[in-house]
């Protein structure tokens, strides 16, 4: 919650909310403003004023809203990514994917023919990342380079997975991974990626 409990385990903590006050021609309602954000996506609650609500309540909209905005907002973040993805030649090719709501995105396969656009070594060392990725239970980052000059980078951050191979012959460790950054900014730029 931004506006609301701390933490809804903590039976302890206190919970502040603003006050709302509409003007009627009549009365003036008084309402409290919950405000609760699940990745990108915020939601305002305008509730009774009369009383601030119940732990147990905030805990039923937390289990409730949760899992909904979450996919709510991967939904937009995938949709908003799909618009600004250009269809012509790239020195990259890309896979994602999330685990939490099976979300996946690529340039690895042509949209018409289902046919792999990168070479059988490139989609190897995506397998082989993918692999030690799966052994691993925390998150992280690995880089390669292959025999022909491309190199590949594979990210695992909060059960999403993202693969990228990019084609600059001359460019070194440091190079690679800010253009990394540069293209998670411009494709996913509301998918968080751990640095």
């Amino acid at each position: 919650y931004v506006k609301g409990p701390k933490t809804i385990q903590d039976n302890t903590s206190p919970i502040q909310l603003p006050s709302i006050f509409i003007h009627s021609e009549t009365k003036t309602d008084v309402l409290h403003l919950v405000v609760y954000r699940a990745l990108s996506a915020t939601v305002c609650l305008m509730v009774d004023g009369s009383s601030l609500p119940s732990r147990d309540w905030f805990r039923t909209v937390d289990a409730f809203l949760g899992p909904q905005l979450s996919r709510l907002a991967s939904d937009i973040a995938e949709q908003y990514a799909n618009r600004k993805v250009s269809g012509g030649s790239q020195d990259y090719k890309f896979v994602y994917f999330n685990h939490m709501n099976l979300a996946q995105k690529t340039t690895v396969h042509n949209k018409k023919t289902a046919a792999l656009t990168i070479n059988p070594e490139i989609l190897r060392l995506i397998g082989d990342i993918n692999a030690d990725f799966s052994k691993w239970e925390e998150d992280g980052e690995a880089l390669m380079r292959t025999l022909s000059d491309w190199w590949v980078v594979g990210k695992k951050s909060d059960q999403r997975e993202f693969y990228v191979a990019i084609n600059q012959k001359s460019a070194n460790l440091i190079e690679i991974n800010e253009e990394v950054k540069k293209m998670c900014a411009s494709h996913f730029t509301n998918i968080f990626f751990l640095d």
